[in-house]
């Protein structure tokens, strides 16, 4: 049986990359761009329920992290990995992908909060993480596994 895949993105999906880019504006005012700074994707926290629900994916699909890297930040990608493999483990870190144009992909569902980086675009379903329809990880798994197994919940 072929597995669906499903890219989830990294910043504001499962890491809260605008906590610390507001925390680091205020600390540093002269720094226009804390994402540049070395270390900084390495402390983002986590979103609530974001590991944990992509674990909940894992089990019924191929999950893909589809990250966009700050290329004005080299160790961005060094960071993200590093950040993806604290949290899953090597086979998460394995299926990870840092790509600026998201619209090259093809699969089942996009889970992105951002559209300017080719998701209205994504061949498949975006689903837009933290709008009114998607505020959260739960109306994001209730939303998905509904639609596949036509059930509430699992």
């Amino acid at each position: 049986m072929i597995r669906k895949k499903i890219y989830v993105d990294q910043d504001m999906v499962l890491a809260n990359f605008n906590k610390a880019y507001n925390e680091d504006r205020k600390k540093y005012p002269d720094q226009l761009y804390p994402q540049s700074q070395f270390g900084f994707f390495l402390k983002l926290e986590e979103i609530e329920d974001a590991i944990d629900a992509v674990k909940m994916l894992e089990a019924h699909f191929d999950v893909y992290i589809l990250t966009r890297p700050s290329v004005y930040n080299i160790n961005s990608y060094s960071e993200k990995a590093l950040w993806i493999f604290n949290r899953f483990g090597i086979k998460t870190l394995e299926n990870t992908i840092l790509c600026c144009d998201k619209s090259l992909f093809k699969g089942a569902y996009l889970i992105d909060d951002s559209k300017g980086d080719g998701q209205p675009e994504f061949d498949g379903e975006w689903i837009q993480f933290g709008t009114d329809k998607f505020p959260n990880w739960k109306n994001v798994i209730d939303y998905i596994l509904d639609k596949e197994f036509d059930i509430d919940n699992l």
